[in-house]
């Protein structure tokens, strides 16, 4: 699958903006801001974007922070969407509350894509089709306001924003070159424990017995499908008061009938009033669209890893996937990222994530420019 640009000319157009790269990976790293908050963020993309000669559209979905920025390239073709993220993950430090922090690479991730549309522009007098950016905010999925509201993909995906769109790239820096072929499913499921508190020496203690047991719970159940996500006690301090516990579970399995599966046992192990959340599905790639990832990430030089294990997580853009042929791009480094730690927020401010940027840069480009003009 050929493209129309030519990879040698897009990569040295990637390369000629290694200093506006720079420049938004340092803007995103400086103004940290959780999901659906991402106001500087996303004003700042837009204005790059536009600079560049893009028309932008604020407000994607009814999303205050969410974006659609367009390029018109000259001849016709197909239309190519580029998924942006820039919220920060909410960590919690040792004194409590929520810090915003840039530790899963979303600095790299925008640089990524803003520099691929920029070599892009260059040539947007040949350029067939168009490709958009689509800002999407809240990619963290345990950020409150994700959880509250849902992620960006799932909701512009739900309020038909991708309708149109040929071909879905989303890029994310990781320890391989891929397009990923599967990644796991999620759900959240809630129980409701209420009751009196006797504080009589001695005396049941329905309610806490329940949040103990909503601890211990997970501890049977197979490593790493399932974290009691939130853990709310709120009581009465007299003799004989009302008290209630509310647990969260986060749950994690490689099909929708695996979600069922745990939650059952869950129920078995914990009893109270259940809510069962909307599973979030795995991601469903496109060969096409695959076949032009991976030609691209060959041609800048790396290996493209063709049969790549499943992601261990779960993320919204599969429910993009469900809707526009697509494919979520891994572009990997050998020593791998720390995700959601102090040293992977170091390691994507430094060197490391300009040169990760950079990367994703030229295979998202060198992918849309085989998709809008490829056969």
């Amino acid at each position: 699958m050929a493209g129309q640009l030519g990879d040698g000319t897009l990569r040295e157009a990637v390369a000629r903006r290694e200093t506006l790269v720079r420049e938004v990976v340092g803007f995103i790293h400086g103004h940290p801001e959780l999901a659906h908050e991402e106001r500087r963020c996303a004003a700042y993309l837009g204005e790059r974007l536009e600079e560049l000669g893009l028309s932008v559209e604020h407000g994607l979905a009814g999303m205050d922070t969410g974006f659609r920025a367009t390029l018109a390239g000259a001849a016709p073709g197909r239309t190519v969407a580029v998924a942006a993220l820039y919220d920060a993950v909410p960590a919690v430090p040792p004194e409590g509350g929520i810090r915003p922090v840039h530790s899963c690479g979303h600095g790299p991730v925008s640089a990524g894509v803003v520099g691929a549309v920029a070599a892009l522009a260059e040539q947007r007098d040949k350029l067939a089709g168009r490709v958009i950016v689509m800002g999407c905010p809240a990619d963290e999925i345990h950020a409150p306001a994700t959880v509250s509201r849902g992620g960006g993909k799932l909701i512009s995906a739900r309020a038909g924003a991708w309708d149109g769109v040929d071909a879905a790239l989303y890029a994310h820096p990781e320890p391989i070159s891929t397009a990923w072929t599967a990644s796991m499913w999620m759900r959240r499921d809630s129980v409701h424990v209420s009751g009196t508190r006797d504080l009589a020496a001695g005396a049941a203690q329905p309610v806490l017995d329940a949040a103990s047991e909503a601890v211990s719970s997970v501890r049977s159940l197979p490593a790493g499908s399932a974290v009691l996500e939130h853990l709310e006690l709120d009581g009465d301090v007299e003799v004989g008061g009302g008290m209630v516990a509310t647990a969260t579970f986060l749950l994690w399995a490689t099909g929708e009938a695996g979600l069922d599966e745990l939650g059952d046992r869950l129920r078995r192990q914990l009893a109270g009033t259940w809510s069962t959340g909307e599973p979030v599905p795995s991601i469903t790639p496109d060969a096409r669209v695959r076949a032009a990832v991976g030609e691209a990430i060959t041609a800048t030089g790396r290996t493209s890893v063709e049969d790549p294990p499943a992601l261990p997580f779960a993320t919204d853009f599969g429910a993009v996937t469900r809707k526009v042929p697509a494919a979520l791009v891994g572009v990997g480094r050998s020593d791998g990222w720390s995700f959601h730690t102090p040293e992977g927020e170091a390691q994507f401010a430094s060197q490391a994530g300009i040169e990760s940027a950079l990367g994703m840069a030229e295979v998202l480009a060198l992918a849309a420019d085989r998709l809008t003009s490829g056969d």
